[in-house]
């Protein structure tokens, strides 16, 4: 539940954003000679579009610099390779963009996962632990079944002898 809740904290911050961005925009185009200070009149594909691009760049953003964005910072939460360490750029992209396309569906399985794994946290190799350090702080302990996620996959017998 704790993560449908934090899926809706940072609905709204990107939501935030986006009308931020577009206020920076209205508000150059005023400095450069316009009438008046209005909103760009963005289309509902443009506006969607918008909305995916900076909830990937939030999203990945935030996971790659500090595991957290600012739902998962409210309630104590933490994205981390299923290893323990933090995610690397390249993880933190592939995860916003999983997350960003699929969303909500794929956050739901965390409620039926014995490990309480989302989806995207299976195939990515990722999970979420509650961590309510700060920067300095030591790592949390990871929990075994997320240790045992992170094996690596054995190699088939043909490639193991190379």
């Amino acid at each position: 539940m704790s993560r449908l809740l934090v899926a809706g904290i940072d609905f709204v911050v990107v939501t935030a954003l986006l009308f931020g961005i577009l206020f920076a925009i209205s508000v150059a185009q005023y400095l450069l000679g316009g009438d008046s200070i209005n909103l760009p009149n963005t289309g509902p594909v443009s506006s969607s579009a918008g909305f995916f691009v900076v909830e990937v760049l939030y999203l990945a953003t935030s996971w790659a610099l500090t595991g957290r964005t600012v739902g998962k910072q409210l309630f104590g939460l933490r994205a981390i390779n299923a290893d323990g360490a933090r995610l690397g750029r390249a993880r933190a992209c592939a995860r916003a963009l999983w997350c960003a396309v699929f969303g909500i569906p794929s956050l739901l399985w965390a409620g039926v996962s014995s490990r309480n794994a989302a989806v995207h946290d299976i195939v990515l190799r990722t999970a979420v632990v509650y961590d309510w350090s700060h920067g300095g702080a030591a790592p949390p302990p990871i929990p075994p079944e997320v240790a045992e996620a992170a094996a690596p996959l054995p190699l088939p017998p043909a490639l193991s002898e190379v």
